[in-house]
């Protein structure tokens, strides 16, 4: 037996402002968007999801000057010590990072980009981030704090028990 009257997706009793409910739908589809936006860059690099989300983590750490261990990949992954091996090891095979003499620990290896992944990812997102900076900077400083302040509230929403973040100040029950 159908329904007898729709129930307006996932927003709840009551009617939300048609505002909002767009605004939750252009969310939507920015993560639709870019989900098809990564599985093109995945197939064009040739790697998995996992694989890309292992360079970006090995390119911000470079970018931050940390040298990860392997260990420290599959903790931010919540993979297992011997799946980040494998991962490792494509990785290198294809050109993407490098195993290194760890700097602050003789005994450990630290796994490190190549230019060549750098170059790689510059080549195939650059023009896609250079679109988003303009929307961005298209802004003015009041639009980009309520958007912040907007998308904060949204991560908030879906990572109910996240740490607070950095600069983020606690409130009470009230909102203060």
């Amino acid at each position: 037996m159908g329904m007898d009257k729709p129930t307006g997706y996932w927003y709840g009793e009551g009617k939300p402002a048609p505002e909002a409910v767009h605004l939750l739908e252009l969310l939507r589809r920015y993560g639709q968007a870019e989900r098809k936006m990564r599985a093109e860059t995945r197939g064009s690099m040739g790697m998995n999801e996992t694989d890309l989300s292992a360079l970006r983590f090995l390119l911000g750490a470079h970018r931050r000057g940390v040298v990860p261990r392997q260990r420290d990949v599959a903790d931010e992954l919540g993979i297992s010590h011997a799946s980040v091996s494998a991962l490792i090891d494509r990785l290198c095979r294809g050109g993407y990072a490098a195993r290194v003499a760890h700097p602050s620990d003789r005994r450990s290896v630290g796994i490190v980009p190549t230019e060549y992944s750098d170059a790689q990812v510059r080549a195939t997102l650059q023009d896609m981030h250079g679109k988003m900076l303009d929307a961005v900077s298209a802004l003015t400083a009041e639009e980009r704090i309520a958007v912040a302040k907007f998308l904060e509230a949204i991560i908030n929403s879906v990572e109910p028990q996240a740490p607070q973040r950095v600069g983020q100040q606690a409130t009470d029950a009230s909102g203060r």
